[in-house]
């Protein structure tokens, strides 16, 4: 039997699952492999299962931690915008989401690996340029959701130091200012996920709040100076679904949402005087 008929077989059976080494080598080895369905349905099942839902040993955890990290695929061919290295960064941060995830349960990170990890949360977004959601023949890209979970998870976690969160959405404006196209899958509320996150106690939201602010300022300059960039258009548009996103899930920022909202509506004349 092969090792993915193996793998395959123990998608059927309940947690906790066990692993051998020889199983995590070869889910490791595939992380980025160009097949969607052995990717998104074999590989990061199990993963996810072994980090998640017991299956993975203390020590196997710190193992795959360790050599993820050192793989550095999160960062294969950074800067890009096409080509198939993207798989193995997008789903190198998924796999960073779930480690971030399992250690905030059950630590196992020690304290400068979670620093490591945390800051490549809070750099990846910012350096990924592949925006495509579903590639036709390769299945889920999704970068920038995988790097919105990353993101998520990194400033959920217990550990992360407070004073990183404004890199964290400086992560969030860098990928809106960068936008030329409209998203295709839902993206916005995945970054919207991120920003939900800080609004936990007062600073964070105030924070949040700012960052509304300072995002509906700046875009509407750029739209007013020139309406007719495509360009301009849909990175307003793209805000505007970020904040209804947050209108919903953060009622701590609620106001501030709305208030970006409220302009939209106003300066697209869709309101009535």
């Amino acid at each position: 039997m092969s090792q993915q008929a193996k793998l395959e077989q123990m998608l059927e059976l309940p947690d906790p699952l066990i692993f051998q080494s020889t199983d995590i080598t070869w889910l490791l080895d595939h992380v980025g492999g160009l097949d969607g369905d052995v990717r998104d349905h074999l590989t990061y099942s199990l993963l996810s299962r072994g980090f998640m839902a017991g299956g993975f040993t203390t020590c196997q955890k710190v193992a795959v931690a360790t050599q993820v990290e050192a793989d550095k695929g999160l960062w294969t061919d950074i800067g890009s915008d096409g080509g198939d290295q993207v798989f193995l960064r997008s789903f190198s941060a998924l796999l960073g989401a779930l480690i971030l995830g399992a250690d905030a349960q059950s630590p196992f990170l020690t304290a400068s690996q979670q620093t490591v990890w945390f800051r490549a949360a809070v750099d990846y977004l910012p350096r990924e340029r592949d925006r495509r959601g579903f590639v036709p023949g390769r299945g889920w890209a999704h970068a920038m959701a995988h790097g919105s979970d990353f993101l998520s998870a990194a400033i959920r976690h217990p550990a992360f130091p407070v004073t990183r969160r404004s890199a964290a959405m400086h992560a969030i404006r860098a990928v809106l200012d960068a936008t030329q196209a409209p998203f295709q899958d839902d993206e916005e509320e995945r970054l919207a996920v991120v920003l939900q996150g800080f609004t936990v106690d007062a600073s964070g939201c105030e924070q949040v709040a700012q960052l509304l602010t300072d995002c509906g300022a700046a875009y509407w300059q750029e739209y007013d100076r020139e309406p007719s960039n495509n360009q301009n258009y849909y990175r307003i548009s793209t805000f505007k679904r970020v904040c209804e996103a947050l209108y919903f899930l953060a009622p701590n920022v609620r106001q501030a949402a709305q208030a970006q909202l409220d302009r939209y509506f106003s300066e697209m004349g869709l309101t009535q005087p």
